[in-house]
């Protein structure tokens, strides 16, 4: 009963509220702009010689064509003229796009002109977006901004982009006592397009002046619109043009030296080279090729101490992979079957032998090569193939007298995905499919036997659009398998992700014979996301065997949960607020066995006013629920009642003096069980070509009933869990100084610490008891110094587990020389550093804040240079 209010609320939600979307006022009338689309035709250039891109519209091909203006405003108000004028014109020649845009401003002096990474929004930007597939779903874009840094991304549709795709092409600016001035060159061999006498493609120009926080366009696209690339302008005229086929050359030479004080490195100096191929087998289709790939990446992963059941994800950095990532996407709620980082990764080596210790474990395995296929044809078929070789790596085991020999901890394995998916009805309906597989090649070998041989998954997914694409329907489903030894196969079932052997569940069923594993899990959302009212109902299961760890990323399986989300934006400026946006939500989540694990309700709320400071309000709330994962294995675990609130402000961005504070309590339903944390982040740019920002984090929990320790007895497995006050300090300092667009010095530091204390220690009893007393027993404790550990003494039985207290602390950074001398063609500098500590033991962190710098590091020293041509 005590839920009945909430799902009152949210129902009403999710079912009355698409009534009041038929008084959604829309600033522009979605059905007027897709029957007046804007087009322009473009003209040849001749045999008029191609121009110096500099900025400068003096060459003669600019006296060809037609200059287009009259931009719209896309925010802050919607459907307004621009504030400042915009003129385009476009040209072409064979091989290349010639793109001119005049940006006039009334007060040039004010114009933010910085420079910044690559791809980053950085001051005044302008640009470009080609839908050259015609499909009205995705495009390719080429910005640039004031002051000269590039830009290029890719519209995945709706409201999504690719800010990791890159091309190879040229821009320049200038300035003017009236604006400023942008010149493109633009290869065709860039983008993809069906091989035609003529061409018809979607057209879309936009312009964004930073202190205004003004964006227009000059194909009217409003704020509220479901999407963006249907309602592109039309670019018409192309003709005669080469195809997009092309072969493309990268390769590359590395040379490294490593250096740890205190320690002899065998091979402190390595050389390596390779070579990136990429080959237009059609006219809208590609071949990535690496023989030998360097997929190393510049900037380390963020420090994590991770002490919860759940894997941490990392954001794939390393260009192979990223180059088309877009075409595998698959997710279902975070969930996906294809996780490019699987390939390369540290060995998922778990030693089983409890009279050798096994160290020396590579942190990643070595890509033999690599193979990429993705593309979309002219009818709407896309297609996404990647395949990756590992080699096997080996570990150091020393056994109880000492003997060292050498133990394979990964085999060689091989690595496929592919996706497909087909455009019908202009795009308003999208059928796919995905495949992935890992098949490990040395069955006999030791690691072999403890994964799976092979893995494999697959699923459907559909996309529907209707009513100019404000409602939409998405269903995905997806299956497992797993094969392989009865010994690898018991591994997995004992994973987080499956506990199997968790005592209290009669749905599960333990089996260390089988060979095989398999599961299944489905999603399905209907919702709108067009206009001022949207609202979200959503579905979604995994049964308890599924798993994609091998390949894909799962985070848990053995769950079915709803979500119920409804929402209101308003993005018509007042006197001092600009828009604002206030969503509810509800989500309840239950185990396979009947278990409920989630009842949640919880609202944001977004205010930004005219000078363009924003407030962000978060605050939710967790009705007792079960964990099912807690205990690693044992009996759900009861969670009480978790309230969470929390507030972020943020100062105009467009300054070059700008701040964000972020600060969020949860009370964990307990008395002195809390949670704290706290941002604030800084970022200056005291001239054009320097930017510094830095980032300071604090956090303190203080839970009651944190997992410690199992431990098995003659006649029971007790489960201890104590009270953990934990801290947590960060900070992340970044300089960037740009001596050109393309010439860049970038220095990235950040220490972390982490140091935990446990008190309070108990055993879990009546794990599922709403009252604490019953749910969980204090224990009387008898403490070893010499062993740092803990014994007591239930029912006449000693049990002992370890101190769990801990110190962790950690510092990674790197310095970066970049130079992109040619289009295309890039020299690294690099100096890498890495250390960190642990101890079993609790110091606070202001006693050991100086400690880290006398830990002995890591160095590494790194020259890259890379060098691309075509034919």
């Amino acid at each position: 009963m005590l839920l009945e209010a909430p799902y009152r609320l949210f129902l009403f939600i999710a079912l009355v509220g698409p009534l009041a979307l038929w008084q959604d006022l829309h600033a522009q009338d979605i059905d007027s702009l897709l029957n007046n689309k804007r087009v322009y035709n473009s003209v040849s250039i001749g045999e008029l010689p191609e121009p110096k891109i500099d900025g400068v519209l003096n060459d003669e091909i600019w006296s060809l064509g037609t200059w287009k203006g009259d931009f719209i405003q896309q925010f802050p108000n919607s459907g307004s003229p621009a504030t400042e004028q915009s003129f385009f014109k476009i040209l072409y020649d064979r091989s290349n796009l010639y793109i001119a845009l005049i940006c006039r401003d009334s007060e040039p002096d004010k114009i933010v002109d910085k420079l910044g990474r690559r791809d980053s929004r950085a001051g005044d930007i302008a640009g470009i977006a080609l839908d050259s597939y015609f499909d009205k779903r995705t495009a390719f874009e080429f910005s640039i901004t004031v002051a000269g840094q590039k830009m290029d991304v890719k519209h995945l549709g709706d409201w999504d982009f690719d800010f990791n795709w890159n091309a190879i092409w040229d821009g320049a600016t200038t300035r003017t006592d009236t604006g400023w001035i942008a010149e493109i060159k633009l290869p065709f061999s860039q983008i993809r397009y069906a091989n035609e006498a003529e061409h018809v493609w979607g057209l879309h120009f936009y312009r964004v002046l930073a202190r205004k926080q003004e964006a227009s366009s000059w194909d009217p696209i409003p704020r509220e619109a479901p999407a963006t690339v249907y309602l592109f302008g039309e670019l018409k005229g192309i003709k005669d043009i080469r195809t997009s086929r092309q072969v493309e050359f990268l390769p590359y030479g590395l040379a490294s030296a490593s250096y740890t004080p205190g320690f002899t490195n065998e091979h402190p100096f390595d050389f390596n080279a390779g070579l990136d191929a990429k080959v237009g087998i059609s006219s809208d289709f590609t071949l990535d090729l690496s023989v030998n790939p360097d997929y190393g990446q510049v900037e380390a992963d963020p420090s994590v101490l991770n002490l919860t059941t759940f894997e941490t994800f990392f954001e794939e950095k390393r260009p192979f992979f990223l180059e088309g990532n877009d075409v595998f996407d698959f997710d279902m709620d975070g969930d996906i079957p294809y996780y490019s980082r699987r390939i390369g990764s540290a060995p998922s080596f778990s030693n089983p032998y409890t009279h050798l210790t096994v160290s020396d474990i590579p942190n990643q395995t070595t890509i033999l090569g690599a193979a990429k296929l993705t593309g979309k044809s002219k009818k709407g078929l896309s297609l996404g193939l990647v395949n990756g070789l590992t080699a096997g790596a080996s570990g150091v085991a020393i056994d109880e007298s000492g003997t060292e020999q050498e133990i394979e901890v990964s085999p060689l394995s091989n690595y496929m995905a592919t996706r497909i998916k087909k455009d019908f009805q202009g795009g308003n309906t999208i059928l796919g499919g995905v495949f992935s597989m890992v098949n490990r090649i040395s069955p006999d070998s030791t690691s072999s036997q403890l994964l799976p041989t092979s893995a494999i998954s697959g699923g459907l997914d559909l996309l529907h659009y209707w009513q100019n694409r404000n409602y939409y329907l998405q269903v995905k489903s997806i299956a497992s398998q797993l094969n392989g030894s009865p010994e690898a196969i018991l591994i997995k079932q004992l994973s987080q992700s499956h506990r199997y052997h968790r005592p209290d569940a009669d749905y599960l069923e333990l089996d260390d014979t089988r060979e095989s594993l398999g599961g299944h899990g489905g999603l399905i959302t209907i919702g709108k996301k067009g206009g001022q009212w949207n609202f979200l109902v959503q579905g979604q299961y995994r049964s308890p065997g599924l798993n994609l760890n091998d390949m894909g990323y799962l985070r848990k399986s053995d769950f079915l949960s709803q979500r119920m989300e409804g929402s209101y934006e308003m993005n018509v400026p007042k006197k001092w607020i600009r828009n604002y946006y206030l969503g509810l939500f509800q989500e309840a989540e239950w185990s396979f066995g009947a278990e409920n694990t989630g009842n949640l309700v919880g609202l944001n709320f977004l205010i930004r006013n005219n000078a363009l400071w924003s407030l962000k309000i978060i605050s939710s709330y967790n009705f007792s629920s079960l964990d099912i994962r807690e205990l690693r294995g044992g009996p759900a675990l009861r969670n009480d009642p978790v309230f969470e609130g929390g507030l972020s402000l943020e100062s105009n961005t467009a300054k070059d003096l700008s701040a964000t504070l972020e600060y969020q309590y949860s009370a964990l339903g307990m008395p002195n069980s809390m949670e704290n944390t706290g941002m604030l982040s800084l970022t200056w740019l005291p001239v054009k070509r320097l930017k510094i920002s830095g980032t300071v984090g604090l956090d303190q929990r203080k839970y009651h009933q944190q997992y410690v320790s199992t431990i098995p007895g003659n006649t029971s497995t007790e489960y201890v869990v104590g009270n953990i006050d934990r801290h947590t300090t960060s900070f992340t300092f970044r300089t960037e100084l740009y001596l050109t667009p393309e010439m860049s010095i970038q220095y990235y530091g950040s220490p972390y610490y982490s140091v935990g204390q446990y008190d309070e220690f108990r055993r879990v009893d009546q794990s599922q008891a709403r009252d604490i007393s019953d749910r969980l027993e204090m224990l009387d404790l008898t403490y070893d110094p010499a062993g740092n550990s803990y014994s007591y003494v239930h029912n006449g039985e000693t049990f002992q587990f370890g101190n769990p207290d801990f110190s962790f602390m950690q510092f990674r950074s790197n310095l970066v020389f970049r130079w992109e001398y040619k289009l295309g063609s890039t020299l690294y500098f690099v100096w890498a550093h890495d250390r960190s500590g642990w101890e079993p033991v609790y110091n606070p962190i202001g006693d050991i804040a100086g400690n880290l710098w006398g830990i002995k590091g890591n160095h590494v020293f790194m020259v890259k240079a890379n060098f691309w041509f075509s034919l």
